[in-house]
């Protein structure tokens, strides 16, 4: 039953071209669609809780690159619970893609093939829905990037959080609207495009409070607590 309803959801989005570009019509192409806020301002203010100032750790990933999915379910799931009143996660899923805009249509190519860029914008939808519930949809993002069977984790992680009734649907009617899903893509494709070097940089790509450095990125991979730790003055000891 659950596979019937679901994978209409991804067949109905992906027309892949002789150039294996997954394309999505959008008549005229994106108009001007109202992106929710950043949501970088979205956890209760920590200043006046516990005197500690919050950091943004963006991470700029795609769904299938393995480096990225290891950085989710290693790194970013384990701190949740000990870094929500400290950290906003702002997550960009764009990245190594590409894209071209032709006869009123826009084209995606992913590297890791047409899959990865309904994956990516899935994402970007429930990014789009959950704008003011960032740890909610943190956990969301770790559950849908954790599962093996990319098809049915939309489905079964809004089922195991318990937001199904609430937001399933809502993202399900984001990610088939083409020209609001297409209008994400473009957003986050920009935002990756301005911050990554050149198109083949090395993903995930993590800025801790807008300043890119190799060797934060690096540690953050191994030991995410360790870095954003550095950032917190004074430390919460019961974490750091």
């Amino acid at each position: 039953m659950i596979t019937s309803i679901f994978f209409p959801i991804f067949f109905l989005l992906i027309i892949i071209s002789k150039s294996t570009y997954c394309t999505v019509d959008s008549g005229s192409g994106v108009k001007n669609i109202q992106i929710k806020p950043s949501l970088q301002h979205d956890f209760p203010t920590v200043e006046n809780q516990n005197s500690v100032p919050k950091i943004t750790v963006s991470v700029y990933y795609g769904s299938l690159c393995s480096e990225c999915v290891d950085l989710f379910v290693h790194q970013i799931g384990p701190n949740l619970v000990k870094f929500h009143k400290y950290v906003n996660f702002d997550f960009v899923p764009f990245g190594n893609a590409e894209k071209k805009s032709f006869d009123g249509r826009w084209y995606f190519k992913c590297k890791n093939g047409p899959d990865e860029c309904s994956k990516n914008k899935w994402q970007a939808c429930s990014i789009h829905i959950l704008p003011s519930k960032l740890q909610l949809l943190a956990n969301y993002l770790v559950c849908y990037m954790n599962s093996t069977d990319k098809i049915l984790s939309g489905y079964q992680c809004t089922r195991k959080l318990g937001m199904y009734s609430g937001y399933y649907g809502k993202i399900k009617k984001c990610f088939i609207n083409r020209e609001l899903s297409d209008s994400l893509m473009i957003y986050h494709s920009n935002r990756t495009r301005t911050v990554l070097p050149t198109q083949s940089t090395v993903i995930p790509y993590i800025v801790f409070n807008g300043v890119y450095n190799e060797f934060e990125q690096d540690d953050a991979k191994n030991n995410l607590r360790n870095v954003i730790c550095k950032y917190l003055h004074p430390k919460p000891t019961e974490i750091c």
